[in-house]
């Protein structure tokens, strides 16, 4: 039987091009217990069931107090630019309503 391994990679705040001086990571709270948990996925076709998935796992585990599934985006919402200036007030909107964001790709 042959093993099976997994890389896990922790996402950067910036673009590897841009420099990450002066900026931070938001505070990260020290339990999910009673926490809103937002499940943000991108517009790949998986996205929404790996977030199911783990929205329900991470559920089992806290008593979350709701968790917030973001409607998948259809198609890459830019034709120039960056990505992220193009999803900032919805991004925003979404770090107002919950505590925590799990985010997903999937295909």
């Amino acid at each position: 039987m042959t093993a099976l391994s997994m890389t896990m990679l922790s996402p950067t705040p910036v673009y590897r091009d841009e420099s990450a001086a002066g900026s931070k990571l938001a505070p990260r709270p020290s339990t999910l217990e009673g926490k809103v948990l937002g499940l943000l996925p991108n517009w790949r076709p998986s996205a929404v069931h790996i977030l199911e998935a783990l929205g329900a796992l991470v559920g089992e585990r806290f008593r979350l107090k709701n968790i917030v599934m973001e409607q998948r985006v259809l198609q890459v919402p830019i034709t120039e630019g960056k990505l992220i200036d193009s999803v900032r007030e919805k991004l925003d909107d979404l770090a107002r309503r919950v505590d925590v964001v799990i985010t997903a790709s999937g295909d």
